[in-house]
């Protein structure tokens, strides 16, 4: 009995040393100091100021856009609810609000521009109520909507150049702090803490290139992509048409055109095949065919557009001969013009750092020789973007390379390259140019200024077929390679090539041009205001 006693005064005394080690290390623990005023610190942000995108001659493309949340503190007492009334007999209807009980505090909603200024302007009438600065991104080239990409509710670039310029441009979120008891009521004056504004950026788009596209444009639809070949910079990356022009899904306005718009090429892939023809031994400069208006393969009839007789390379290229381009298909082999092709580099690879781009894609094999005469003029199963015919424009007039497109100095300069020897792509080149002095597209010969170019008309099973036009100027040293792709247009000569014209003598007015020397003009340091 008595050791039962002593046992039980020992485990006593040993629960009432943990009970008061345990209480003394919880008054004494500094890490939960402060933990009390946490608890009902109430957090209102005023949203995200972004930096904005400079043209290079200093407009913007975005801008900064304040507006006001207006919203009411929960006091103590129901003087907030005598104020509500007050609020919605001064505003003549009826108020929304969404209540934050746990924050203390409720938000007016579904108020104009005109009910918050009246609120402003009577302000001194109301105790409970506090005006929140809210800013947001503001698109000022309308027609940049693709290109510029999307921006959350939380100021988070969710897609094209403000999800790829995030972290340069992405500002610091501004807050409006106040405190409030576990009953919602607010126990202090609210402290504001302002928005940090990052830098701007300067990117290489060009404002008055996007107005003229959309006005080029009007109501078709298609794409543009411009970038000077020689320091990667893109002037215009243009889509047609966005979701500021129309709702209706089955135009796909959210899609980028210029980017992730699969077209197959027609006959702006040619000064490829022909390339690729030269550089392989499959044909040389004095390979000639002619041209009757069509060929067969068994039963399969396989037509040109035209009768151009006797055609020899640099004329195929010039009058687009379906025929001549044929027969290298033919000399090639389905296997073996789907290799070299697959060989270039250029298929299943994105060219810009946009996360938005599609790959262009090609056959993953090819059996029977009618697909390797379909692969030869830019038809069958092959699909390619704007952006991929513009690489590709940019590599046969720089004769083998480019620097790949991007948009600003943020991004490195990478160089793609593609063999061939110099005499092959002098072949090519001077094939293109009498494509604009006299042939297809000499409608859209620029008087002062001597280029290359490529139209082309590509079949659409789902309706008119798509106009095309490839293009690099100046032909002697290019500083822009240029796509054009307009939907159910028809011929390329009809729409696309025209548009690449004015583009083109917007660039080049006169005697005036790009320097290769010129840069992006980007002096602003970035750096986050503290």
């Amino acid at each position: 009995m008595i050791l039962k006693s002593y046992l039980f005064i020992v485990l006593y005394a040993l629960g009432f040393a943990f009970a008061f080690l345990t209480f003394y290390d919880r008054i004494t623990d500094t890490s939960l100091r402060g933990k009390d005023v946490e608890n009902y610190r109430r957090v209102v942000s005023m949203g995200k100021v972004r930096g904005r995108f400079v043209d290079p001659s200093g407009r913007y493309l975005t801008d900064i856009e304040v507006g006001y949340s207006v919203i009411q503190l929960m006091t103590k007492g129901d003087e907030y609810l005598r104020e509500r009334e007050r609020m919605e007999k001064l505003l003549g209807k009826p108020i929304n609000f969404r209540e934050y009980r746990y924050m203390g505090f409720s938000e007016i909603m579904g108020l104009s521009e005109e009910d918050v200024y009246i609120l402003m302007r009577n302000k001194y009438r109301f105790r409970t109520l506090l005006f929140i600065p809210k800013v947001k991104r503001k698109l000022v080239c309308k027609e940049c909507w693709h290109i510029i990409g999307s921006v959350s509710t939380d100021g988070v670039g969710l897609g094209g150049l403000e999800a790829l310029y995030d972290n340069v441009i992405g500002g610091k979120m501004g807050n409006v702090v106040f405190e409030s008891d576990a009953l919602g009521r607010v126990l202090s004056e609210p402290e504001i803490y302002l928005n940090v504004m990052p830098s701007d950026i300067n990117v290489s788009l060009r404002y008055d290139l996007y107005l003229l596209a959309d006005s080029l444009f009007k109501d078709e639809r298609g794409a543009i992509f411009a970038f000077n070949p020689q320091n990667g910079f893109v002037y215009l990356s243009y889509s047609k048409p966005s979701p500021l022009d129309t709702n209706d899904p089955t135009l796909s306005p959210l899609l980028n055109r210029a980017l992730s718009g699969l077209y197959p090429p027609g006959s702006t892939l040619k000064p490829l095949i022909a390339l690729l023809a030269l550089r392989d031994g499959i044909i040389d400069t004095n390979f000639a065919v002619s041209c009757k208006g069509a060929i067969y393969l068994g039963r399969r009839v396989f037509r040109c557009w035209s009768v151009h007789g006797y055609t020899k390379f640099e004329k195929a290229l010039a009058q687009s001969c379906n025929v001549y381009f044929y027969n290298i298909g033919g000399r090639y082999g389905a296997k073996e013009i789907l290799n070299s092709l697959k060989g270039t580099g250029l298929f299943g690879r994105k060219f810009t750092n946009l996360k938005e781009e599609v790959p262009s894609r090609i056959p993953v094999r090819a059996i029977y020789l009618g697909t390797a005469l379909n692969l030869a003029i830019g038809q069958g199963e092959i699909l390619t973007t704007p952006v991929f015919l513009a690489v590709l424009a940019g590599l046969v007039g720089n004769k083998g390379w480019v620097v790949l497109p991007r948009f600003s100095e943020y991004e490195k300069p990478e160089t793609l390259r593609l063999y061939a020897p110099d005499w092959a792509y002098d072949a090519v080149k001077r094939g293109m140019l009498k494509v604009i002095e006299e042939g297809t597209a000499q409608n859209s010969k620029v008087p002062w200024l001597k280029f290359g170019g490529k139209t082309g008309t590509a079949q659409n099973p789902h309706g008119k077929d798509h106009s095309l036009f490839i293009a690099f100027a100046p032909y002697d040293d290019p500083q822009i390679a240029i796509a054009v792709v307009v939907e159910n247009a028809g011929a390329g000569s009809a729409k696309a090539a025209p548009i690449a014209s004015e583009i083109i003598k917007r660039l080049f007015p006169g005697d005036l041009k790009i320097t290769n020397a010129q840069t992006i003009n980007n002096t602003v340091p970035f750096n986050f205001l503290r």
